[in-house]
């Protein structure tokens, strides 16, 4: 059986899916080069998706018209 993926990670495990600890993550968070966490219903997590396409390179700003 597939291990599921969380649609929403609390920040180790956001951390987890990138391989990174959680020092590394939330310093990639102040940077900025990663997203804030939402809040949803008090608790703090990330888009297991968004996370995802940042790292794939969809979500990079300017290369719409580069052509792999």
């Amino acid at each position: 059986m597939a291990r599921l993926i969380p649609l929403a990670a609390k920040e180790s495990t956001a951390a987890q899916l990138l391989d990174m600890s959680v020092r590394e993550f939330r310093a990639g968070v102040a940077a900025g080069h990663l997203p804030a966490g939402k809040d949803i219903g008090g608790e703090v997590r990330w888009d297991t998706g968004l996370l995802q396409r940042i790292i794939t390179g969809e979500l990079i700003d300017g290369n719409e018209e580069v052509r792999w």
